[in-house]
């Protein structure tokens, strides 16, 4: 089945943790999976922060070749949204600018960051496996991915305090072209324009959903 790829790219931004799977070195031939948060950087690629004593560290270090499993949280897991994301997961330092963005999302990095001994993952996507629902499922290539039009950091930084929301429990954290990603009551939720929006409309793209209730 052909899957939108704004389908995967909304289910990706409504979630904050995601399930690591990496090729075990203590135990060689068998997977080995654990669960850690994650930020989306301005490409959509999922950033992670790990540190150099995991296990999965190790495994990943060995071997780049990981999956990652995505699920908004649900009470019924078999009948939400949800999926796997496969590629090569390799250290990369952010600039300031990413970073900023990144510590937007998990602020509990910069603790971690402090530590000294964690260091930044950025997953290079090589296709995921999207199920929607029963007989609504199948894979979206890089390609469909990576072709999506991109908000640079300078952009998304200038604007941020445009799309800020007043109230004690809602923060901005960041904006691509496809929409705005806010921290609700503790929970990461999307304000989704379900199509590509130019820079410079933005702004008011935003206000004008937010008007609408559209954030959810």
């Amino acid at each position: 089945m052909n899957i939108p790829v704004l389908q995967a790219l909304s289910l990706l931004h409504r979630c904050s943790t995601a399930a690591l799977g990496t090729h075990s070195q203590a135990m060689p031939g068998y997977p080995f999976v654990t669960v850690l948060p994650f930020a989306p950087g301005p490409d959509h690629s999922p950033w992670l922060l790990m540190s150099a004593l995991a296990e999965h560290s190790r495994n990943a270090l060995a071997d780049p070749r990981v999956s990652l499993l995505l699920q908004a949280p649900a009470e019924d897991v078999l009948q939400q949204a949800r999926m796997t994301l496969v590629g090569e997961l390799q250290q990369a330092t952010p600039d300031a600018a990413l970073q900023a963005r990144l510590l937007r999302y998990c602020p509990e990095f910069e603790q971690y960051l402090a530590l000294g001994d964690f260091s930044f993952y950025r997953l290079s996507l090589r296709a995921l496996r999207f199920i929607g629902g029963f007989g609504h499922m199948g894979w979206v290539q890089a390609a469909a991915w990576q072709a999506l039009p991109q908000l640079d950091l300078a952009a998304e930084a200038a604007m941020l305090p445009e799309l800020a929301t007043p109230g004690p429990q809602l923060s901005v954290l960041g904006a691509d072209c496809h929409g705005v990603d806010y921290r609700v009551h503790g929970l990461r939720q999307r304000l989704d324009f379900g199509e590509a929006v130019p820079a410079g409309q933005l702004l008011a793209r935003t206000r004008a959903a937010l008007a609408a209730g559209e954030l959810r």
